[in-house]
This record gives C-alpha cells, sequence and structure tokens, in this order.
C-alpha cells in the first residue's frame, strides 16, 4: 500500500478509541477519511452532521423484494466511525465506507442462511491473547484500560502504530494456533483492499481509514489486486435499501448479541464525556457518576444521600489509586458505590444496574433523512399522540373517553395488524365497559424492520393496517381467527376492513362444522356488542352475524360432541364455558332456551363426550333448571353407568369452577358427599384415582375447607339422629385420614 495511506485501527464503539481517532484525523487532516462499513452507506453519512442526530442510530439496508433481509450498523456517540463522519463533515472531506456491499452480504444470507461459512473452530478473542502476554486474565479490561479509560495517550498516531503491530501478531499466533480466517473475513478484506487502492487513486493527499483492528494486518498487507478480485468475482447481489433509524442502548450491549457491543453502553457514554472535551479532573469524573448512581437509586426508593455519593467517588479514587489506575473504572466505580451507598447490599444495586450500566436512551432522526413513508408517518403519530419511544419497559393507562387516549389506542392496536409489537395489552376492560386499557411499552430497533415489511400494504400507518387486515381476512377460512381479526380492526378503528372481516366470517360459518371454533367466535363478538366501544361500531351487522353463529351453535352442539377424543373435549368444554357466558349476556331469551333446551338433550345423549355431560349438568344445577333429587339422579346414572376414566372426566368437569362455588354451593357439596356414603367397598377403592384428580385444582386450604364442611355436615347429622350422644361421627373420624390422603391436605392424624 501507498504511504499516504494511515490505517487507524479500532474497537468499534469505544470512547478512548474514538477520542484518538479525532486527534489523528486533526494530526493527518486527510483529504478523504475511509470507513469500515457496507458501500451504500456512502449516501447517508452527509445526514450524520444534521441537528436532529442524536445518537444512538444506525443505519439500516435491507433487501428490496424481502424487507426480512436485513442488517443494521449501529453508532453511538462515542463511536469511532460516526466521530470520524462529524470529523469529515466539519472540515467538508469526503467520506467513504469501504466494507463490502450490503447487496452481498444479504444476497449470501438470504442463499444460505449466513452470510458466509464460518471456520471450523470460533475465533478467540484476539483482546484476550494481548491480556495474557501482559500478564493479565481479562481482555476486555485490559483494552478498557490501555485505551479507553487512558485519558490522554500523546501521540495517537505512535499509539494505532501500536495497536496495528499489536493485534497483527495477535492475529498470527491465532492463525499459528491452527485458527483459520473466517470466509467472511477474507472477502471482506479484500473488498477493503480494492476500494483502499481506488481512494489512493483518486486523492493525491493523505488518505485515513477507520478499521477494526483485527483488519489492520490484512489490510496493510501485499495482496495482488487479481488475487482480491478473485476471491469476491461471482458474489450473488440484490437490490437494497438504506437509511437511517433509530437505535437504543440496549442493543448496543453485548447482552443483546450484538457481536461487536460492549458490555456498558452507559460507562462507555460517562467516558466520552471525559474524552469529549468534559473535564480532565479525576474527582469530578468519579463525582458524577456516583451522583448519578445516587439518584437512581432515589428513584427507586433507597436512601442514598448525597453525602453517601461523596463518599463513594472518594472511594473509586482511592481504589483506582490502589491498583495503579490514573482513573477509576467501571469496576471501582461499581464496588464504591456497592460499599458507600448500598453498604453492601448487591440486590440494591442490581435495581438499578440496567438503567445506569446499559443506558436507556434511544436515538432520534433528523427530519431532514429520508426515510419510508411508513417511518414518516409513524413519528407523526408519535408527536400527535406524544408518546415517545423508549429503550426501557413502561406502563401506561388510557381511558378511551379521551381523545388522547383514544388516539393512543388506536395507534398501537394498528401497529399490532402490521407486527409492530410496540405496545402489548396487559389489560382491558379493567374499569367502566371498554373504556379503559393498560399496555406495556418497549421500543426496539428491529421494528423499523417490520415498518419495511409492511410498505407492501400501505405508505400510512392507518392504510398498511387496513389492508394488512383485509389479507389476513381473505387467507384464512378459521371462524376463531377471523373473530378476531373482526374485534382487532374494531378496536383499531378500521371501519372498512371491519365490514369486509365481518362478511368474510359469515361466509365461512355457514359451511363450518367446527362447532368449537364457532362458540370460539361467539364470545368476543357479544363482549364489544354488550360493552361497547369508544368506536364507531356496525352494530346491526354484528348482531345478526352473532345470532346466525348461535343458530349454527344450537343446532349442531348435540351431535358435534358424539365420541370425542380427549383433547378435542377439553377444547370444546373451555369453548362452551366462553359461549354459554357470552349468550347470556348477548339477551335474547329466544336463543338462551334453546342452548338450555341443549344442555338437557347433551346430558340424556349416551355418546356426548363425558367432560360435555358433566358441565351440562353442572349448569343445569347451577340454572336451578332442576330440583336436587333430579340432578342426584342425573349425577349417579353418569357416575355409575361409565367406565372409570370416562367417569373421572365427568367428575372433573362438574366440579370445575373453582373451590370456593363449590364450598358455598351446599346443594352441590352433600349431592358428592351423599355419592360417597352411597358407594360400596369396592366401587368407593375403584373411586379414589377419579376423586384425586378431580380435586387436584384446588389447593391446600380449600381442601381443608371442604373437610371441615363434609365434617361439619357429618356431626350435624349424627347429633339430629342420636341426640344426647357424643358430638364426633366414629365411622368419619376413622374414615378421614384416608379421606386427607386422597385430597393431599396435611399429615395423617
Amino acid at each position: 500500500m501507498d504511504d499516504r495511506l494511515h490505517l487507524l485501527g479500532v474497537r468499534h464503539h469505544g470512547p478512548g478509541s474514538a477520542a484518538l481517532v479525532r486527534s489523528a484525523l486533526d494530526r493527518l487532516d486527510p483529504a478523504v477519511v475511509l470507513i469500515e462499513g457496507a458501500a451504500e452507506a456512502d449516501v447517508l453519512a452527509p445526514y450524520a452532521a444534521c441537528a436532529g442526530m442524536k445518537p444512538p442510530i444506525a443505519m439500516l439496508f435491507y433487501a428490496d423484494d424481502d424487507a426480512r433481509a436485513a442488517t443494521f450498523a449501529p453508532f453511538a456517540e462515542f463511536s469511532p466511525e460516526w466521530q470520524a463522519m462529524l470529523w469529515a463533515a466539519s472540515r467538508q472531506r469526503p467520506v467513504r465506507f469501504i466494507d463490502w456491499p450490503a447487496a452481498v452480504s444479504l444476497a449470501l444470507t438470504k442463499a444460505a442462511g449466513q452470510p458466509d461459512d464460518q471456520p471450523e473452530s470460533p475465533r478467540s478473542d484476539p483482546l484476550d491473547l494481548l491480556a495474557q502476554a501482559a500478564g493479565m486474565d481479562d481482555g476486555e479490561a485490559f483494552w478498557n484500560a490501555l485505551i479507553e479509560e487512558a485519558g490522554d495517550v500523546g501521540d495517537p498516531l505512535a499509539t494505532f502504530m501500536a495497536i496495528a503491530d499489536a493485534m497483527t501478531e495477535a492475529r498470527a499466533r491465532a492463525e499459528a494456533d491452527g485458527q483459520a480466517v473466517s470466509l467472511r473475513d477474507v472477502r471482506r478484506e479484500a473488498f477493503m483492499r480494492l476500494a483502499i487502492r481506488q481512494a489512493l487513486k483518486d486523492h493525491d493527499g493523505t488518505v485515513a481509514a477507520v478499521v477494526g483492528a483485527w483488519h489492520v494486518g490484512a489490510l496493510a498487507s501485499k495482496v495482488a489486486i487479481a488475487e482480491d478480485r478473485a476471491v469476491i468475482r461471482d458474489l450473488p447481489r440484490v437490490k437494497v435499501n438504506a437509511t437511517w433509524v433509530p437505535w437504543t442502548d440496549s442493543r448496543l450491549a453485548s447482552a443483546s448479541g450484538y457481536g461487536a457491543g460492549v458490555i456498558s453502553p452507559g460507562w462507555y457514554r460517562h467516558l466520552w464525556g471525559l474524552h469529549g472535551g468534559g473535564t480532565a479532573d479525576p474527582s469530578i469524573f468519579a463525582a458524577r457518576w456516583q451522583a448519578r448512581t445516587a439518584a437512581l437509586m432515589r428513584s427507586e426508593g433507597h436512601a442514598a444521600s448525597t453525602a453517601s455519593a461523596i463518599e463513594a467517588a472518594r472511594l473509586a479514587l482511592s481504589l483506582a489509586a490502589l491498583r495503579e489506575l490514573s482513573l477509576p473504572g467501571l469496576a471501582e466505580m461499581r464496588d464504591a458505590a456497592k460499599s458507600a451507598l448500598c453498604h453492601g447490599d448487591e440486590l440494591a444495586l442490581k435495581l438499578v444496574e440496567r438503567r445506569l450500566y446499559v443506558g436507556e436512551t434511544v436515538g432520534e432522526i433528523d427530519a431532514s433523512v429520508p426515510q419510508m413513508p411508513l417511518a414518516r408517518d409513524l413519528a407523526l403519530w408519535q408527536r400527535k399522540t406524544r408518546l415517545k419511544p423508549e429503550d426501557l419497559e413502561t406502563d401506561i393507562r388510557l381511558d378511551l373517553r379521551t381523545e388522547a387516549g383514544l388516539l393512543k389506542s388506536t395507534l398501537l392496536h394498528r401497529l399490532n395488524l402490521i407486527n409492530l409489537p410496540w405496545g402489548t395489552l396487559v389489560e382491558a376492560d379493567g374499569g367502566r365497559g371498554t373504556f379503559r386499557e393498560t399496555w406495556q411499552l418497549s421500543w426496539r430497533p428491529e421494528f423499523s424492520i417490520a415498518l419495511a415489511e409492511a410498505l407492501v400494504f400501505g405508505v400510512t400507518i392507518e392504510e398498511a393496517a387496513s389492508n394488512a387486515t383485509l389479507d389476513r381476512a381473505a387467507r384464512t377460512s378459521g371462524i376463531a381467527e377471523l373473530a378476531g381479526l373482526v374485534r382487532a380492526a374494531l378496536v383499531a378503528d378500521l371501519e372498512h376492513a371491519a365490514t369486509v372481516a365481518i362478511s368474510r366470517l359469515q361466509e365461512a360459518a355457514v359451511p363450518s362444522s367446527d362447532i368449537t371454533d364457532l362458540m370460539q367466535a361467539v364470545a368476543p363478538l357479544v363482549a364489544i356488542l354488550r360493552y361497547g366501544t369508544a368506536r364507531k361500531l356496525p352494530e346491526e351487522a354484528l348482531r345478526a352475524l352473532v345470532i346466525a353463529l348461535v343458530v349454527e351453535v344450537n343446532a349442531g352442539a348435540r351431535h358435534g360432541s358424539h365420541q370425542l377424543g380427549e383433547a378435542t373435549a377439553r377444547a370444546r368444554l373451555d369453548a362452551m364455558r366462553g359461549y354459554d357466558e357470552a349468550l347470556g349476556l348477548f339477551g335474547d331469551d329466544a336463543l338462551l332456551q334453546t342452548w338450555r333446551n341443549q344442555l338437557v338433550l347433551m346430558l340424556d345423549d349416551d355418546q356426548v363426550a363425558a367432560p360435555i355431560a358433566g358441565f351440562c349438568l353442572r349448569r343445569l344445577h347451577d340454572l336451578r333448571v332442576w330440583d336436587e333429587d333430579t340432578v342426584a339422579a342425573a349425577f349417579s346414572r353418569h357416575m355409575g353407568g361409565r367406565p372409570p376414566l370416562l367417569a373421572g372426566g365427568f367428575l372433573e368437569s362438574f366440579l370445575s369452577g373453582g373451590a370456593e362455588i363449590v364450598l358455598q354451593d351446599r346443594p352441590l357439596l352433600h349431592l358428592i358427599d351423599a355419592w360417597l356414603c352411597g358407594l360400596g367397598e369396592q366401587d368407593f377403592i375403584e373411586a379414589l384415582p377419579l376423586l384425586r384428580r378431580s380435586f387436584t385444582s384446588f389447593d391446600g386450604h380449600a381442601r381443608k375447607r371442604l373437610l371441615a364442611e363434609i365434617a361439619k355436615g357429618a356431626r350435624e347429622t349424627a347429633t339430629s339422629d342420636a341426640a344426647g350422644q357424643d358430638d364426633d361421627n366414629p365411622a368419619f373420624e376413622r374414615a378421614l385420614p384416608l379421606l386427607l390422603h386422597i385430597l393431599g391436605a396435611g399429615a395423617r392424624r
């Protein structure tokens, strides 16, 4: 390579590296700045200097025909590449990105699932190799102490030469140990060498290249142009779109899985305040960090006084001096905070670690940056609703009777329809009717990909959500899914999509023979009609749809419940509970009476699945349609005339609904008790597994109360039958240990 070339080997997202790059560029004053990054980023670089660009932000590259094939290039304010772009912009110098194009990497991703053939064994961290040579164990701590936290290192060019020598030697050692360079690196470095040669050809002055330190040795080596061209020949390409998108601190952290991530973006941002022109006084540096720690602890309800924060800062400085460091590092700051602010309590510090060490900043994009139409529309919605993207999970409660609450709810529901779950609906219908909602919000950078994918449905959030709903409705024939789409369209205030989904549901319901699906479709629709929403409803169409569904269910419930398998019967049972409750809310007496008649018919039909029959009898008992003797006779017939497994399903379904209902319903309790007492010895022994299974849903406290109620009833019976005798029932006392064991309600006595 030409002597005019200066390779500045950096660690991505390092404040010390960023400060070194800025100092080196000031010293070199290059004619062009080259940066490791996808070649398509050239058109994005000029926007870095816009006033509205607030890192962390990222370049997004995605395939034009498939937005799911995408890659990000994130930047923080302490990223060396970001500072290089700002330096070039401030001096009107051109910037070129020299890494392999995103068109190639995304094409390889689509073709093979990954952009390259990885080496057989993973590459060792070169920082660990350097740390071992220096007599240290942790490569991260070694690099931080040497570069990122070192402050003024003197001559930046000499420092970069030392980094180049060290990393070149570390790479050679790794290759000598059998760790082959990946095909990915071989291809990328071929692209970078060719781009560097072209820059040297196009510019007469100095050329500075900001690249990962791992690549410096390979880029400085003598490789024939023909050899580099041969490496990249015939690589596939796709058409690529590029734009800037917001990023988050959590996605800069290595814990997120980001390969070039750092352990603590929050700490690095604090370091950049020192390197980037802030105070160089270590005492002020330490005091500001501990003051922030104390403030966050107070926000979590812990006592953290200013005096304790001062003491923590002094302790951090003392620890740094003892460990022969010019500046307290993250370890010293953490140890000092744990001792002085948390009084040794690790848990207290963990409460603020996420916000303190990782950070919670979400970047912002300048309005002048060309964005996807959906991203632009979403930004308008965010300003209109005053919903700011945040990196932490936050809960918001919305009152849909207010314009502000309704707008926020509408936006969040529409985003969910285009697979952008910025908000998760935690609770609805919590207040009166459906006028209150609780959402949990958490912004993720990947939502930019969802926006790109949704562009096929429209250029605004409303248009995309509506068309996405119509597309799903056209492609599905599932009754329950279509009912969900109807409800989703209504709460998202998409009237046209809701009307089409209602029509589609009506068409699908007529030929459907799946009673479970039909039942599941009724409940959400009735809930909307019963309570209403803050949006406009096609009430007549919805009511007609519900009536049509209910008629189909009532007509087919009996025959559709014959000979069901266990899994199918359980699904049907869950659907029946919701359907029965919804029908009671719907308020149509004729339909409700028809359904109750069906309960009687299903109970009398021996081919109906046992769990379904158990539910029918329980509902008839709860509704007081039958008297106690009739219920008892039906119960005995089903329990005595079925095999043990089927009888168990019947009993379990009959007792469902919670322990409290059984405890408060004395006739029901006496019915079970009378049935048990009427069993012969052998029948009782065979019934024990059924009882055990049926009472598994009752907790220990409920089981003890159940035994107490049974004992109370037994004692009352003994007293009325034999006045003047002892209150205790000897027969019950003898049976009680076995009952305790069956119910799992405590030790035998």
